[in-house]
């Protein structure tokens, strides 16, 4: 299979930024050049909005240069040879300064950055006497988005170093979260809905919106679920050693009905909780989406037949897919895997595709397909099929985005997730 990596694709320092960017009250210093932080701070900027009014002029110091969030130490040739100290000193004076009220701090190495050498933790103590930063002196050099935001996690639980306490019955842990994903704030709300009916308290959604105290009650727990493998697996397994908290691992994120079901039931048997309310929410979705699936389908045949490609990570990927096929009795055409070096999930992917005479669609690129009608996708892979000169409707269902601005929370998982994807997989196909 060919890597899908391109220009336009996020790497392990992406990941790292917006693991640590997802700490409630964080603020993340990027220790590199100017043009460094700018898709990352707008990234993060349209995640987790940081003020009321879009005015540049409020953050117009030159370590923000006009975004409110990711500030960086501007580096440029000199500090290279000269070393980037006094630059990283005024930063983080003008942070103490500026934003005094900063529940944590932490500092990013740029792969240049890094061959500098600075001391980043004595300049850290030298302006600071009474903080623990997280530190990241040397990033993963050419690694994917996936395995920065685990490295970032790690480093963020490291730091912290949360202890084990007393367990609280019903009570959940949520890994593989992340502000990079498009709807997380809904993916996180609609989680905590599900699992809510059925008497379980969500305790911290790591590094998705957690705050530093929820990050320190992470061992009150009594189970972590891995809702996406490639960037939770990492740190549910450093949770298992360091608290002995155990972590069950979710065959991709609950994406579809069936799914979604077999989530809530798995996390009940588990905890001893009773999943009967949630099913019962997810059989009155399914009763009020099938009346509009059966029109379609009755008047034009639609949507079974129809072809659809997805990009994503494997364990995305086989979640899509296993809707689209199941419920849908739609075509995969073709498949772009994102962060194909984090393949825990990629065998039953095989395996799904294979059982429907799919072998080897992991390795058919969408930008060499031009057959699929619907494509679930970033804005930017989007962007390049349209400029291309495909005939298709786009689904987004990752960043970066091509600027629609959600108003209401949205999600592709669980109940009010799969109602989303059945209106766009209707609307798609009927324009």
């Amino acid at each position: 299979m060919n890597d899908y990596l391109t220009s336009i694709t996020p790497d392990g320092i992406s990941g790292a930024l917006f693991a640590l960017e997802g700490v409630a009250g964080s603020v993340v210093l990027l220790n590199g050049p100017t043009g460094c932080r700018y898709y990352h701070s707008g990234i993060s900027e349209r995640q987790i909005l940081r003020q009321k009014q879009f005015d540049p002029l409020n953050f117009n110091e030159r370590f923000f240069f006009g975004q409110s969030r990711i500030p960086s130490t501007f580096l440029d040739s000199g500090d290279y040879i000269y070393g980037g100290r006094d630059k990283l000193v005024e930063g983080l004076e003008y942070i103490k300064e500026k934003l005094p009220n900063h529940k944590l701090l932490a500092i990013v190495n740029t792969p240049g950055a890094a061959l500098i050498g600075d001391d980043l933790e004595g300049i850290v103590n030298n302006v600071f006497s009474d903080i623990d930063a997280v530190l990241l002196e040397t990033p993963g050099y050419s690694t994917d988005i996936c395995a920065g935001f685990e490295t970032g996690a790690l480093a963020l639980l490291e730091t912290l170093n949360p202890q084990k306490k007393p367990v609280v019955d019903k009570t959940v842990n949520l890994l593989g979260l992340s502000l990079f994903q498009k709807y997380f704030k809904g993916d996180l709300a609609e989680l905590k809905r599900l699992l809510g009916l059925c008497g379980i308290k969500v305790n911290c959604a790591l590094c998705a919106g957690s705050s530093i105290e929820e990050i320190m009650d992470i061992g009150a727990a009594a189970l972590n679920i891995v809702v996406r493998h490639e960037y939770g697996i990492r740190a549910a397994k450093y949770l298992e050693d360091t608290l002995g908290t155990a972590y069950m691992l979710c065959d991709g994120p609950p994406i579809g009905f069936g799914p979604t079901e077999d989530f809530v039931v798995d996390i009940c048997a588990r905890l001893g909780a009773d999943p009967g309310p949630a099913l019962e929410d997810c059989g009155r979705a399914r009763a009020a989406a099938y009346m509009h699936v059966w029109r379609l389908a009755s008047s034009v045949g639609l949507p079974r037949g129809a072809r659809v490609a997805v990009e994503g990570t494997y364990s995305e990927i086989y979640a899509y897919f296993k809707f689209f096929i199941g419920y849908f009795g739609m075509l995969p055409q073709a498949a772009c895997v994102f962060c194909p070096e984090m393949d825990g999930m990629r065998h039953k992917t095989e395996e799904l595709l294979a059982a429907h005479g799919l072998s080897g669609l992991l390795g058919r690129d969408i930008m060499s397909d031009g057959e699929s009608e619907l494509v679930f996708a970033s804005g930017a892979t989007i962007s390049r099929l349209v400029g291309a000169g495909f005939r298709f409707v786009g689904v987004e269902n990752a960043l970066p985005s091509m600027g629609y601005v959600d108003v209401i929370d949205k999600t592709h998982l669980g109940v009010a997730g799969s109602m989303l994807i059945v209106e766009q997989v209707l609307n798609g196909l009927l324009f």
